[in-house]
């Protein structure tokens, strides 16, 4: 999904759909917009910034019986 994700990394965390929103703003440092995100959890216990970038998963083409 992400390069930057955590390999092997179960998060027992909840979010919500605001988390994504609320990630970018805790990564950029922006203001929160609204009190929903402001209150969500922001995902970034499942990135690590500082890694080495993934590299990408590439599926195989299949056929379907």
């Amino acid at each position: 999904i992400s390069p930057y994700a955590k390999p092997s990394h179960i998060s027992h965390t909840v979010y919500e759909f605001a988390s994504l929103l609320k990630l970018v703003e805790t990564r950029y440092q922006l203001p929160a917009l609204t009190a929903r995100d402001r209150e969500a959890n922001d995902l970034l216990d499942v990135f690590n910034f500082n890694q080495q970038p993934l590299p990408p998963l590439v599926l195989q083409e299949r056929q379907c019986p």
